[in-house]
């Protein structure tokens, strides 16, 4: 198959590039050019910002493909540029959030509105733009829904090269040498899923035979969802480290620990249904974890060495425990 990557050189695109080149699929990788790796995976490029996509049609058509794979459309007239410049009749992958329920909005407000797990079905939010002025999955997935493309909702994603460093709040601490770690009550439950799986939730998606799921959406998600205080101690024990999660309020937590706050509404998601119809399966999420810890120790971002609010953090701990009741 010959399929048109949107955006594909950085985290997700580049394993979603690597898992349909060992397929044997060819690929035209369209981007900016300001991030090429020399190991991505062979491919041809065509560099132009999304808003000058329809301005190269010609180019992208005469790569002849049979599909194209959006990989971060981020919004409505980033949907519209992508749907412009592509040929008609590709099958179309697209990529969107489980950010898109209610559920979302509510984790924000700090409330409960919806019960868990989340299925394709459950309401989605009202609010627009939680993340900023640039994001909104809703309007690309309604842009994508109506021109057939099957949406591929995820959830947070983890894995080897990601420039969000979801487990940051804990290495950075453990590459310190830090013995105790102050920690809410890391009860927050939000459904993860690994990049290598992502990669090949569209590689079934774009490889399918029959058609009758095109227009549909699709959860991506571990069927497993840690805590946010589990998920810590399991990269703790990966790395045979000893350092203490010590509860301390919520209101004094570092900032880059907040997510370790006690939990309200559960963003925790439900794939069966990309099981039963796309035939998907989630690899080990233990040697997923593995290979995640193994990159980030081997690519660590500039040492942030200041830990002031974890040791203040800590003493207020103590302090509140020592007010006698």
């Amino acid at each position: 198959m010959r399929v048109v990557i949107l955006s594909g050189t950085s985290f997700v695109g580049r394993a979603i590039c690597a898992e349909l080149v060992a397929r044997g699929h060819e690929l035209l990788v369209v981007h900016r050019g300001q991030t090429e790796p020399p190991d991505l995976a062979p491919a041809t490029h065509l560099h132009a910002d999304r808003a000058s996509w329809p301005e190269r049609r010609a180019e992208i058509a005469a790569f002849r493909p049979d599909a194209a794979v959006d990989v971060s459309a981020l919004d409505g007239p980033g949907a519209d540029s992508a749907l412009r410049a592509l040929p008609e009749g590709l099958r179309l992958v697209v990529l969107s959030s489980v950010n898109v329920y209610r559920a979302y909005e509510s984790v924000r407000a700090g409330i409960h509105t919806d019960a868990v797990p989340l299925t394709e079905q459950s309401p989605l939010r009202t609010a627009r733009h939680l993340d900023g002025p640039e994001w909104e999955n809703l309007d690309l997935e309604a842009r994508y829904l109506a021109a057939g493309a099957t949406v591929l909702r995820l959830g947070a994603v983890y894995g080897e090269h990601d420039y969000q460093r979801r487990l940051e709040f804990v290495l950075r601490r453990v590459r310190a040498r830090r013995a105790r770690i102050p920690f809410g009550a890391g009860t927050f439950l939000f459904s993860r899923i690994y990049v290598g799986d992502v990669a090949t939730a569209v590689a079934a998606a774009l490889e399918r035979t029959a058609t009758a799921d095109e227009g549909e959406v699709f959860n991506i998600v571990e069927s497993a969802t840690p805590s946010i205080r589990l998920l810590a101690e399991q990269v703790l024990a990966a790395l045979g480290s000893t350092a203490e999660l010590v509860t301390v309020p919520d209101d004094v937590l570092p900032p880059d620990l907040r997510i370790t706050r006690a939990g309200s509404q559960a963003l925790l998601a439900d794939a069966a249904k990309a099981r039963e119809h796309l035939d998907w399966r989630e690899s080990d999420p233990a040697q997923a974890l593995q290979r995640t810890i193994a990159w980030h120790l081997g690519n660590p971002p500039p040492a942030d060495d200041d830990f002031a609010p974890d040791d203040a953090a800590l003493r207020q701990a103590v302090r509140r425990q020592a007010v006698p009741r």
